[in-house]
């Protein structure tokens, strides 16, 4: 049993070794935390506050219709976690990766029946100004077009393109 508990405690040891071997090369060069560092006080204070026990992946900005918004795309538990931050450092989106099992059903059978004919590649809870919906994009294979389609939790088809 010792021998176990020693093995174990070996293993861990090793994979946290290996999680800050993996951070560290994440954090290098002109990675993550030189765009974190650029980024305006305000979104990395958002940020911040939004990546609790997240894995930093990369940054990205686009210009919206009023400033810029800031995208910062993390892996949490294994699935993409991704936060959308306006200039001023509003809290614009967050952009969960999940599961078809995990929607309600009638947002799930939504999406089915827009996938009827295609597969579906990503699927993401999206949560907007306290509004959730459920965004699917899925590659029709026949014309060889991905289309995206956003659902409510009632099912209601908010987009499609």
């Amino acid at each position: 049993m010792l021998e176990k508990r020693v093995g174990m405690n070996i293993a861990k040891i090793f994979l946290a070794g290996l999680a800050a071997a993996v951070l560290t090369f994440a954090f290098d060069g002109n990675g993550f935390a030189e765009k974190f560092d650029a980024l305006p006080k305000a979104v990395k204070a958002t940020a911040t506050a939004h990546m609790e026990n997240a894995f930093p992946l990369n940054i990205s900005s686009a210009k919206s219709e009023q400033s810029w918004d800031y995208q910062i795309n993390t892996l949490v538990n294994g699935k993409h976690h991704n936060i959308v931050i306006d200039a001023a450092g509003k809290l614009v989106a967050l952009k969960d990766e999940t599961e078809l099992a995990a929607l309600p059903s009638a947002a799930k059978a939504a999406i089915e029946k827009q996938a009827s004919s295609a597969k579906i590649v990503t699927l993401e809870k999206v949560t907007e100004g306290g509004q959730v919906s459920y965004g699917a994009i899925m590659r029709d294979e026949a014309q060889g077009t991905l289309v995206q389609v956003r659902v409510t939790p009632d099912g209601t088809l908010k987009s499609k393109n």
